[in-house]
């Protein structure tokens, strides 16, 4: 079992506002054959297959979610996994015309199914590999209009490479190339979701969207003194209807200059850009993070760590309005600070 624990920033103030939240909550069985004594079999509701790039907290494979499955059978070459995972959700009919924003108190449910086949501990040149093939069926209800968006399916296909050891003896690299479609390009057990004024909403997955990613990341300490961990996020998105397609790309980096045990100055670059077919745009987002660190030990991801940050960014007037929230909705830049606690295990 995890807890996960969040006061909304809105009521931060308040203590009646805490909120806790059970994201895990699932058992596993193993030994159970003499001639598989590692195999396991699992159901519940729990963080499954996760890949990440953690200073974009960016979950760029991620298949948690409600199910069960079996995993860690041993082949000749490598390990497998099966498994199924649930999900389900409410959400206003997405409209094709990207001008007419659904009606979020009129909703129909979403239901979604996962089933995950999973390659990995492969032996490969320079590290280790992993496969994931996924395939997806997501449908829709009926409103209370009698309304229901289309139901879709898809397959993807994913491939990552992990280099341990790599520039120092707790470095890891982390390359992964990624090719879905349908209700599978998000690459997680989740929906493809949309923002407006009103609220979120579910964009239902056409049968003949696409999505490609490539990633590629880092964390090494190739000094005592000194870690750090670029990232870079390659994405083309070809969503079939009047949304277009979207091309997306991020890279960053953060140094960390570790003056002890204790006391450490991290900085981070960062920027993103965008061209958006759908609406006709494209532009550009640049950032620049600094922040003196307290933590328990002087490697990358010692936890806690305790953080006062200063952050500026600046974007390109095709962003305008689109940044930041109502507090910059008239600017091209900005500047905001605070602290920040970090600790998981």
């Amino acid at each position: 079992m995890e807890w996960h624990f969040y006061d909304p920033y809105g009521n931060s103030g308040s203590s009646s506002s805490f909120q806790t939240s059970l994201p895990e909550a699932w058992a596993e069985i193993g030994n159970v054959t003499a001639a598989q004594p590692e195999m396991k079999f699992w159901a519940g509701d729990r963080f499954y297959r996760r890949q990440d790039i953690h200073i974009n907290d960016f979950f760029f494979y991620n298949m948690s979610g409600a199910g069960g499955g079996v995993e860690d059978y041993e082949t000749s070459f490598g390990k497998l996994a099966l498994a199924w995972i649930g999900n389900g959700a409410q959400s206003g009919i997405y409209s094709s015309d990207i001008a007419v924003e659904p009606d979020l108190k009129n909703q129909a449910g979403f239901s979604k199914q996962s089933f995950d086949l999973s390659l990995y501990d492969l032996d490969v040149p320079w590290g280790k590999g992993e496969f994931g093939l996924v395939f997806a069926a997501e449908n829709s209800g009926e409103n209370a209009l009698g309304q229901k968006a289309p139901d879709s399916r898809g397959v993807a296909l994913t491939f990552i490479h992990t280099h341990e050891k790599f520039l120092s003896d707790d470095g890891v690299n982390t390359f992964s190339l990624q090719l879905g479609n349908g209700a599978a390009k998000t690459f997680t057990s989740g929906y493809e979701t949309a923002a407006t004024t009103n609220g979120t909403y579910i964009i239902p997955d056409q049968p003949h969207s696409w999505r490609f990613r490539a990633t590629e990341s880092f964390v090494a300490q190739p000094w005592s003194h000194f870690s750090i961990s670029p990232a870079a996020v390659y994405q083309y998105t070809d969503y079939d209807n009047s949304q277009g397609n979207v091309q997306w790309l991020s890279a960053g980096v953060r140094p960390i200059y570790h003056f002890n045990d204790f006391f450490s100055l991290a900085l981070e670059p960062g920027v993103d850009h965008v061209i958006d077919s759908g609406i006709d745009r494209s532009g550009t987002l640049y950032k620049l993070t600094l922040a003196p660190q307290v933590s328990l030990g002087n490697k990358f991801f010692s936890r806690p760590v305790l953080r006062a940050y200063v952050t500026y960014a600046a974007w390109t007037d095709s962003f305008k309005g689109e940044v930041g929230g109502n507090d910059f909705m008239n600017d091209t830049s900005g500047l905001t600070w605070g602290m920040q606690m970090e600790v998981w295990w």
